[in-house]
C-alpha cells in the first residue's frame, strides 16, 4: 500500500505540479468511497479477508450469529508500517463516526479499506527490485 501511496503523490506531482500531502489522500480516499457508496461492500470485503469462510464454519440460519471484529487465526493482524497523516480534528471525528457508523473494527482498517479502493494498482512494467537471495 505505502507504494501505491508514493505512487499517486508522484503523478499527481507530475501531472498538477503539487505532491497532496498525505492527508489530502486521505481525504481523497474516503471522499471516493463516499461519492461511490462503498462503505459496505468495503467492510464486507475486509471481513472475508479475516475471517476466510470455511466449510466447518457454514452457519446458514444464524445459529451463532456474525462477529465482524473476531479474529479468525492466530499472530499478529497488523502491519506495523502505517503511513502517516496529520489530519484535522473534525477530519478525524468525521473518519471515527464514519468508521463506527459502518461497522469496521477500527480506524486503521477503515482507512485502509479506503485507501485501497482509491489508489491506482501499480503496474507490473516496471523495474524488478531484487530481493535477498536473488543474483
Amino acid at each position: 500500500m505505502r507504494r501505491r501511496f508514493a505512487h499517486y503523490q508522484l503523478t499527481q506531482k507530475m501531472t498538477t505540479g503539487h505532491e497532496p500531502t498525505n492527508a489530502v489522500v486521505v481525504r481523497r480516499a474516503v471522499l471516493h468511497a463516499k461519492k461511490h457508496d462503498l462503505f459496505d461492500s468495503l467492510r464486507e470485503a475486509l471481513r472475508h479477508r479475516r475471517q476466510p469462510v470455511q466449510e466447518e464454519d457454514s452457519d446458514p440460519d444464524g445459529l451463532f450469529g456474525e462477529v465482524p471484529t473476531r479474529r479468525t487465526a492466530r499472530g499478529s493482524v497488523k502491519d506495523s508500517r502505517q503511513q502517516s497523516f496529520r489530519p484535522s480534528s473534525r477530519e478525524l471525528a468525521v473518519i471515527d463516526a464514519l468508521a463506527s457508523a459502518y461497522a469496521f473494527p477500527n480506524r486503521s482498517d477503515f482507512l485502509n479499506s479506503a485507501l485501497d479502493a482509491f489508489l491506482p494498482p501499480l503496474s507490473d512494467t516496471g523495474p524488478r527490485r531484487r530481493t535477498s537471495g536473488q543474483a
